[in-house]
């Protein structure tokens, strides 16, 4: 089947587009990335300004890895407190608990590597610690079969 005469304003649409407008001397991008590398290979050059540089990038370097830990353990932790909520919920069976201590070993087997990883004296060693602990144990009581009502 064959619909002639179909316009509805189309052409209208594309005849109304607005023009872009033009970057004035912009030479594409290889150009631009040698434009901002070029005081940076001067100052390399004269070794003015390598100090300066290099400890800045390698502490955010080093941050993000402790920030991105603390967030694990925090996500792990929330994961204890539901299960802590559930555990003391009686409409919970213990069947359904069995996902979450599984979810609970994995994250343990995730984050213990970690805590080898972390400096003594640092606060989130310690929080790392007690938490796996604390998980650990609660892995061992309810395989043990100690949350059975008789």
């Amino acid at each position: 089947m064959k619909i002639n005469g179909f316009d509805h304003g189309l052409t209208r649409v594309h005849a109304d587009k607005p023009a872009r407008p033009a970057v004035p001397d912009s030479g594409g991008f290889g150009d631009i990335l040698k434009e901002k590398l070029a005081p940076a290979a001067g100052a390399a050059a004269s070794g003015i300004g390598l100090s300066l540089v290099a400890p800045t990038q390698i502490q955010s370097v080093a941050e993000a890895p402790a920030s991105r830990l603390a967030g694990r353990v925090e996500c792990y932790l929330d994961l204890l407190d539901d299960y802590r909520r559930q555990l003391a919920d009686p409409r919970v069976s213990l069947k359904g608990l069995d996902a979450v201590v599984q979810e609970m070993e994995a994250g343990k087997d995730a984050l213990a590597p970690a805590l080898g990883a972390l400096p003594e004296g640092d606060g989130i060693k310690d929080i790392l610690n007690r938490t796996l602990v604390t998980a650990s144990l609660e892995i061992i009581k309810f395989r043990r079969g100690d949350y059975v009502t008789a």
